[in-house]
């Protein structure tokens, strides 16, 4: 037996103990290490945008028998190859943008106010991290984005349901699933195995009457926007930009159809809840600090003094909110103007631009109302 050697206590080195009000200690120390760590991150990339370009024409291919009927009598006759490859390109860059601003993961895209943090000379950057059980994320904003296309095929184009739920289906899962299968899973939308620090306000987060109160809230501002709509300028508009529209009686239904209207748009309601609310009320500060007001900012740029005195007075829950709301309108009104003008057929440009601004003004009218009630005392 070979003799046991002895090891001196200088000789071991010490772990550093995790900080548990650091949330980023807390999920290094409690997140193992797996084979999907070891593929580089833009191969990951890569492999997401094309997977997810691959498994929905393939869905879409072997679907074509059943939705064809229904979709083909209303779809746009693409006969240049440029307009496929640009439709093509814009489900690219949409899966694209999904994984480069972070959603079910590290979001890159509030960590860009670090680099101003750097710039401004504060001494303690946010470290800007949320955290999604893999795939909720990127499903909740491609619902709301591609929600305006299909509820103007169901209730104005009368395309069958199923026909509708399918596309809608592929054109979710087509996304999510790459996303489940290359980026971990993580907090917010995982409160049952999220670790003690790395969400705030749990409590808020798991209570059922708040999810009802929020995700109603959500809905009926949704519906009233829309009947508002539906009952002054829209039928007008529907008329002369989309030539040949074959059923508006919905825009006509005056107060009956209000409670409809209401119970179709509940699954927005809750999507919009968990993409803005979860998301910004979820966040946890960590142990970062307020920039300290004695540094020496003489000849600091004009840039930098502006937006250390607007968007860097705002809280950190409030940035996450108002970031997330401006990038849901945008991504309602880019895809819905691109989805119905060019796949609609007799839609013009200005036609489904004012389709997309209704449910683009409703989006900024959510985010609104969820701010308002994040700015209560305990939230």
């Amino acid at each position: 037996m070979s003799p046991r050697k002895k090891v001196s206590s200088g000789s071991a080195q010490a772990q550093p103990t995790p900080d548990p009000k650091d949330t980023k200690d807390v999920l290094k120390n409690v997140t193992p290490k797996s084979s999907l760590a070891r593929i580089p991150s833009p191969a990951r990339f890569f492999l997401v945008v094309f997977g997810s370009l691959v498994l929905s024409s393939v869905l879409f291919t072997f679907t074509a028998g059943f939705t064809q009927g229904d979709l083909g009598l209303v779809s746009k006759h693409l006969e240049e190859w440029w307009e496929v490859a640009g439709l093509i390109a814009w489900r690219g860059v949409e899966v694209a943008l999904a994984w480069l601003l972070g959603f079910d993961g590290e979001c890159t895209f509030f960590k860009w106010g670090n680099y101003l943090s750097q710039a401004l000379g504060e001494e303690n950057k946010l470290t800007w991290r949320l955290r999604f059980r893999s795939g909720w994320d990127v499903a909740s904003f491609l619902f709301l984005t591609h929600l305006p296309t299909y509820t103007l095929l169901s209730f104005f184009y009368n395309v069958r349901p199923t026909s509708v739920m399918a596309s809608y289906a592929i054109t979710i899962l087509s996304t999510v699933i790459p996303f489940a299968l290359l980026r971990r899973p993580a907090s917010v939308h995982d409160l049952s195995h999220a670790p003690s620090g790395a969400v705030a306000n749990r409590a808020i987060l798991q209570d059922r009457p708040t999810t009802i109160y929020t995700t109603l809230a959500a809905t009926s501002i949704f519906s009233v926007i829309l009947y508002a709509s539906y009952a002054t300028w829209l039928p007008a508009k529907l008329v002369v930009h989309f030539e040949g529209i074959p059923d508006i009686s919905a825009v006509h239904a005056g107060p009956a159809g209000l409670p409809v209207l209401f119970l179709t748009l509940i699954p927005a309601g809750l999507a919009a809840r968990d993409f803005l609310f979860v998301s910004s009320t979820g966040h946890s500060e960590g142990t970062s600090k307020e920039a300290d007001q004695s540094i020496n900012r003489q000849g600091e740029y004009l840039v930098m003094a502006l937006y250390r005195k607007t968007w860097g007075q705002l809280s950190t829950k409030t940035r996450i909110l108002t970031s997330r709301t401006i990038l849901l309108a945008t991504g309602v009104l880019v895809n819905t103007t691109v989805q119905v003008a060019g796949t609609i057929r007799s839609v013009s440009v200005e036609g489904a631009f004012t389709w997309g601004a209704v449910w683009a003004v409703a989006t900024v009218a959510v985010g609104a109302t969820f701010g308002w009630i994040e700015a209560v005392d305990g939230v």
